[in-house]
């Protein structure tokens, strides 16, 4: 995840007493999430540039305290070619003015700007305004310059190019003989300790004989992902488990539930649908198949959950078309989610808001863990719009959010319920 930082931008014409004040009330709204806070306001040419060039690699907020200013943040962004740059402003003394005037500036030489501002600066109103901000902010910081691992046995493909081209990221393909080595070499402790981990968070339905060649894969992917500092670890699961005789759903679910972005089938589309989830909500994202789509309701599927979107304990049993161990069941609260899919030259984003009326093992004909979502508006066409099979979900309703995450990577964005013409 890329540092998130802020700016702040004032001009002396306004006095420094009274953006000096505005600061402060800023900075206890933002104070909230930890992020870095530059230590003085930029009030000179001179300076917005020198900073420039030292947040390079960041993903800056520029906090637009007063009019007069507009100059000042373009400088600081194009000096150091900060390509994805956020706009916080309120609309006294010409700040939301010199914000929209700074934002047109950027954009001009095809940097990206996202815009947000606040009536009342010191109201709740503002803390909300921040709060989307910031979801928004977090979420491209951790797509923006990612750093992927695709354990599977071919070359980078057409998938991969875009995936690093669109988001500034780094994919590397990692064999499947060496995450075999790496399990193979795991120490026995670790792997017993692993084990009764697993064995204590998720019940057993099948046989445990292959538990600890399971636990041997979590090591491996974790160590993968911690000694070279991945962002995301992903899979070619069918090919994995036709050559090893397990699968990798438990050790999915248990690395996202500490963190680890992890990703089913190699699929760069998820892997990006996944790091927004983590980046907007703070937890694990959960991949689903498209299973049906009737009046106004949708089921998807999928053989794996994060740990930490169940409710109750879930339940390990055969996974669906192999019948390996394992999978894992589970049910999720019944609450308002949002799903998405995007394509695979990732051009565009398609999501949309249901709730969540049922979940868990509903039928034995589709992957073990099955959630059905109720939507507001008919949903018998998705399937012709969908970009992908893979459908993100997250809990929570994010759609507004998901527009503006796409926006920033110049990416196009719609909803279901506007394709179908509802």
């Amino acid at each position: 995840m890329k540092p998130i930082v802020v700016v702040p931008f004032a001009s002396e014409i306004h006095g420094k007493e009274y953006y000096a004040n505005v600061l402060e009330v800023f900075r206890k709204h933002l104070s909230r999430y930890g992020i870095e806070f530059h230590s003085e306001i930029v009030v000179s040419a001179e300076a917005a540039e020198k900073l420039g060039s030292r947040y390079q690699g960041f993903i800056p907020i520029a906090l637009v305290l007063t009019g007069g200013t507009s100059n000042l943040i373009y400088r600081f962004v194009s000096t150091g070619s900060i390509d994805k740059v956020f706009i916080l402003a309120h609309t006294e003394h010409n700040s939301l003015a010199s914000a929209v005037s700074a934002r047109s500036k950027i954009e001009r030489d095809g940097y990206s700007a996202g815009l947000y501002w606040c009536e009342e600066y010191y109201s709740i109103d503002c803390e909300n305004v921040v709060d989307k901000l910031m979801a928004v902010a977090r979420a491209v910081a951790f797509i923006d310059g990612s750093k992927v691992a695709v354990v599977a046995d071919r070359e980078k493909g057409d998938v991969e190019d875009a995936f690093e081209s669109r988001f500034n990221a780094t994919v590397d393909i990692v064999s499947t003989s060496r995450i075999a080595s790496m399990m193979d070499s795991a120490p026995r402790e670790r792997v017993e300790a692993v084990a009764r981990e697993i064995e204590s968070k998720i019940e057993f339905e099948a046989s445990k004989e292959a538990l600890e060649k399971v636990s041997r894969l979590y090591i491996a992917l974790e160590s993968l992902a911690k000694e070279n500092k991945y962002d995301v670890v992903t899979i070619d699961c069918f090919p994995f488990i036709l050559k090893y005789g397990v699968t990798p759903c438990i050790p999915l679910s248990l690395l996202n539930s500490k963190g680890i972005t992890a990703v089913c089938e190699a699929d760069l589309t998820a892997v990006f649908g996944m790091l927004l989830a983590r980046g907007l909500t703070g937890r694990s994202g959960w991949i689903g198949n498209v299973v049906s789509f009737k009046s106004r309701s949708a089921m998807l599927a999928h053989c794996t959950i994060a740990l930490d979107l169940v409710s109750g304990k879930p339940r390990a049993i055969q996974h669906f078309e192999s019948g390996a161990p394992y999978a894992i069941t589970a049910s999720v609260e019944n609450a308002v989610a949002t799903i998405v899919s995007v394509d695979r030259d990732f051009t565009i984003a398609i999501a949309d808001r249901g709730r969540i009326v049922k979940s868990g093992l509903l039928t034995y004909s589709t992957c073990r863990t099955q959630i059905m979502l109720e939507f507001d508006f008919p949903v018998e066409h998705i399937p012709r719009y969908a970009p992908s099979n893979h459908h993100i979900m997250m809990f929570g309703d994010f759609v507004d959010e998901i527009r503006e995450v796409a926006y920033m990577f110049n990416m196009d964005a719609a909803t279901y319920r506007e394709l179908v013409g509802w």
